[in-house]
């Protein structure tokens, strides 16, 4: 007896040590499942964040950047003269200084949005510097409210058309 005795421990020992290697192999192979998921969430969260906070920052220069086109009509009301000729070159200057951050939000929310934001933005800015330009080629004998009146319309709808795709957009995989 004493020879199966020895054989049945060691049977047991063996089948003991299988187990737990089998146990053992599906907890790492859980943790490491685990351990993925938490990383593909925190890169999705991170992303989505990053994603937001261009969102914001294009907003926010867009809104800037209409603040200057509003007072457009005022400047080139202006009677003809020197006051009206330093007055839009002052103006142009302030243009010019908010145009750089404006341009960069732009582009980075271009390279960080979703397709139909990208479009978006692009219209935006394009209709930003339809503006610009007008302002560049305006004269005396043009009438002001005419000329940027249709051009600010067209920048304040592309700015809430952009608006809107990017809440269509942050929106799209929520449940």
């Amino acid at each position: 007896m004493p020879d199966s005795t020895l054989w049945v421990a060691c049977l047991t020992a063996g089948t003991a040590i299988t187990a737990s290697w089998v146990t053992s192999q599906g907890s790492l192979r859980a943790a490491r499942e685990q351990a993925s998921a938490a990383a593909t969430a925190q890169r999705a969260n991170a992303l989505a964040q990053s994603r937001r906070d261009s969102y914001i920052e294009v907003v926010d220069q867009a809104h800037h950047m209409g603040a200057l086109y509003r007072e457009l009509p005022i400047v080139l009301s202006m009677p003809a003269g020197s006051h009206k000729e330093a007055a839009v070159q002052e103006h142009a200057k302030g243009l010019r200084e908010a145009y750089g951050p404006f341009t960069r939000a732009c582009d980075v929310m271009i390279v960080d949005g979703g397709n139909s934001v990208a479009e978006a933005v692009k219209a935006v800015f394009r209709d930003s510097r339809a503006i610009y330009m007008c302002l560049l080629s305006a004269s005396d004998d043009e009438d002001t409210s005419n000329v940027y009146g249709t051009a600010i319309r067209s920048y304040w709808d592309s700015v809430n058309a952009m608006v809107w795709e990017m809440h269509r957009e942050a929106n799209r995989y929520r449940v």
